[in-house]
């Protein structure tokens, strides 16, 4: 492949999905929260009982992994690089990172579904509820990436003050036993049975594809090890609160408000947290939603048919399925085996990928770091992020200079 191509192909891919590390961290606050204290630690609690937070902390360590994946493959430029060498391998990884998101969010929207038609709007038609929860989802990540940064960094904030300000005042009446043993089972049956819970791990995976300025300060970082460290605090306060009973909780995030002291003094609290999951899942599922989009536009060329295909699948699975605990069955059977793997291979495979073409071009990727150098000066002008994608301009002299070095 000649190099002018790669180059062309570099300029026209690289500046986009820009969003600053701040915004990043907003959404890894809404991604955290929104699904992994839902429906997951009661699903969990009834195959793991006590042993429910170990198995969050072992996911804690993977989901970490995954993470971090996923930033060293938008670190290195790897999404511009494999599309400017016309990657093959990555098309189908793309495609594949497409149907896994879009199967991400049917199963999401049908635990939020599910809560809400059977626990709260027992009396309204579902198909209105579905349908007033689909579009905001749809709109927002229609809107792109920066969109769904902005409006994650509105709630954000709210969600961590509102957890924690439900955590504060919690009823102490508790035993924090129940967390023990940590293997309610053979330590053998504890880890063969984890992967089946692979849907809820790979949130942050959309990530990769991109591309976080202003790397200073170690927001994104900081924000994970904290939202993660509540996760775990809120699961093993569920477990202690309810013991096995957890199994029953339809929501675990929402539920654990009840037991706030100041319900007592200004009535029930659980409204805080249902408005603030209500939100972030939103936030979450959008996020889910561009990333499904855009990896199937990479793979084929064209963006519109997962922009369709993906709401209407939504749609008619929630329409079609009596109940979450089809949903349920379903993930945790050998699918959750499937998910799992993809999960842990697909952001594992991409940075090998990336690296491997980046040693092969190392020529040519050279010139990344001072073509697309954000221009100091425009940064300085305009401190909000409508300057992401402002970069120096490519002169000929350093054209010249990088066809020399090629050749």
């Amino acid at each position: 492949m000649q190099n002018n191509t790669i180059k062309h192909r570099l300029r026209k891919s690289l500046p986009k999905n820009n969003i600053y590390n701040s915004q990043a961290a907003a959404i890894v606050v809404a991604v955290g929260f929104a699904f992994k204290l839902s429906a997951a630690p009661g699903i969990i609690c009834e195959s793991y009982g006590s042993s429910t937070l170990w198995l969050y902390l072992l996911f804690t360590a993977v989901e970490f992994l995954i993470a971090a994946l996923s930033f060293a493959f938008s670190r290195m430029n790897g999404d511009g690089m494999l599309i400017a060498v016309n990657c093959k391998f990555y098309k189908t990884c793309c495609l594949l990172s497409s149907m896994w998101l879009t199967m991400k969010i049917v199963f999401y929207f049908c635990y939020c579904m599910s809560y809400l038609t059977h626990e709260l709007f027992t009396g309204t038609q579902p198909f209105l509820i579905y349908v007033l929860f689909l579009l905001p989802v749809v709109y927002l990540g229609l809107k792109g990436t920066r969109s769904i940064a902005r409006t994650a960094e509105l709630f954000a904030a709210l969600a961590v003050f509102s957890i924690v300000a439900n955590l504060a005042f919690l009823d102490m009446n508790m035993d924090i036993g129940r967390n023990l043993p940590i293997f309610s089972m053979p330590p053998s049956e504890f880890f063969s049975k984890a992967p089946h819970f692979g849907l809820w791990l790979g949130d942050m995976f959309p990530f990769a594809f991109i591309k976080i300025r202003n790397k200073k300060m170690p927001y994104i970082t900081t924000t994970a090890v904290c939202v993660w460290t509540l996760v775990n605090v809120i699961v093993m306060l569920g477990i202690a609160l309810y013991g096995n009973a957890l199994k029953m909780v339809a929501d675990l995030l929402i539920h654990i408000a009840s037991f706030n002291q100041l319900s007592l003094e200004i009535g029930r609290m659980e409204w805080t947290n249902l408005f603030i999951i209500i939100a972030i899942s939103i936030i979450s599922m959008a996020f889910l939603y561009d990333g499904a989009y855009k990896t199937f536009e990479r793979a084929t060329g064209s963006a519109t048919l997962s922009k369709i295909l993906c709401p209407v699948a939504v749609l008619v699975t929630a329409l079609t399925v009596t109940s979450a605990q089809t949903v349920t069955d379903f993930a945790l059977g050998i699918f959750g085996y499937v998910l799992f793997g993809i999960a842990i291979a697909l952001p594992s495979f991409l940075v090998l990928a990336a690296t491997v073409k980046k040693k092969k071009y190392r020529h040519i990727f050279a010139c990344l770091d001072d073509e697309y150098t954000p221009d100091p000066q425009i940064e300085s002008a305009m401190p909000d992020s409508e300057n992401d994608g402002n970069l120096k301009p490519f002169s000929a002299d350093t054209q010249k200079a990088q066809q020399g070095g090629a050749e």
